[in-house]
């Protein structure tokens, strides 16, 4: 069985773990951290592969390595293969596996920590490990196993060979310290352009699409946005409103973190803002970790307790 795997030298683990560290990488400097010995080694076990299996894996293109057809298929195999023996090992020592979440800040911070809150409180056995990722990123570290699962816009789902599940949608709103919305503010349009032309407003920068809907949105209404501090993060632009000394629009699902003291302001420019989330995972990952079922079960509750 397995003969003609086993009849030429040159597969290993070892080997096939380096080539999907090259990959994840994007070139031998990178995967071997400037260490110029272990760039020799892990060129020849490139090379070794290569002359196993009989084709060309990866070509270089400058200081980058590209890896060609073959090679991404190889690295998609060893991958699924490899999370099936950690997987026997885990399960062997009685270890939990530890899966990993991509997503960025505002969704780490207002989806997944109710939600591991909830697991914790419910004993479940999972850890977790986070990893802070735009959306663009997620659907090709989803395609290559390198995380678990993805929390991202729906509308960034465009990826083949992943499967998703809507979770939640992210809708927004202006928040305004009480003490500078005054007594007369009870969250009509009317109050949205009188605040924001009276107050310093946080939301998230420039450089994001989300800025430039927002802006194309308030043109729209005849409105001028004037962003007086323009945050990296909706997290950021939180803490900026919680000083009490700014506004911030502000997806409303961070609502029960900011608690009491603040007024929410609506306007139909906010509506067009809104969107669908989404968990996403590869379908591999059931197979090769079926528990991962009851992970996906648990983010698809619509409210955590």
């Amino acid at each position: 069985m397995f003969e003609h795997l086993f009849a030429e030298r040159g597969l290993s683990l070892d080997r096939l773990k380096t080539l999907i560290e090259v990959a994840k990488a994007g070139s031998i400097a990178a995967a071997a951290r400037g260490d110029s010995a272990r760039q020799s080694l892990y060129s020849r076990q490139i090379k070794e592969l290569e002359e196993f299996f009989g084709v060309e894996l990866a070509s270089r293109r400058g200081k980058v390595l590209a890896l060609t057809g073959a090679g991404w298929e190889l690295v998609r195999l060893a991958s699924e293969s490899l999370c099936l023996l950690d997987d026997f090992k885990s399960r062997s020592r009685n270890l939990p596996y530890r899966f990993t979440i991509g997503a960025g800040d505002s969704l780490h911070a207002w989806v997944v920590a109710p939600v591991l809150a909830s697991i914790q409180k419910r004993g479940l056995p999972w850890p977790f490990a986070l990893e802070n990722l735009r959306n663009s990123e997620i659907p090709s570290k989803l395609q290559n196993m390198d995380i678990d699962f993805g929390i991202v816009r729906t509308s960034a789902l465009e990826a083949e060979g992943l499967e998703s599940r809507v979770i939640c949608s992210m809708d927004y709103a202006l928040y305004v310290p009480a003490a500078l919305a005054g007594k007369k503010a009870r969250g009509k349009k009317e109050d949205f352009l009188r605040l924001l032309e009276m107050f310093p407003l946080a939301t998230l920068g420039s450089g994001s699409g989300f800025h430039a809907l927002l802006k194309r949105n308030c043109a729209e209404f005849g409105i001028r946005l004037r962003v007086q501090c323009e945050t990296q993060s909706f997290p950021f632009a939180a803490r900026m409103l919680k000083s009490g000394a700014f506004m911030a629009i502000l997806p409303c699902m961070a609502e029960k973190e900011l608690g009491k003291g603040f007024v929410k302001v609506t306007h139909p420019a906010l509506d067009g803002l809104s969107r669908s989330i989404s968990l996403a995972w590869n379908p591999r990952l059931l197979r090769v970790r079926p528990s991962a079922k009851q992970v996906i079960d648990v983010f698809s509750i619509p409210e955590q307790e």
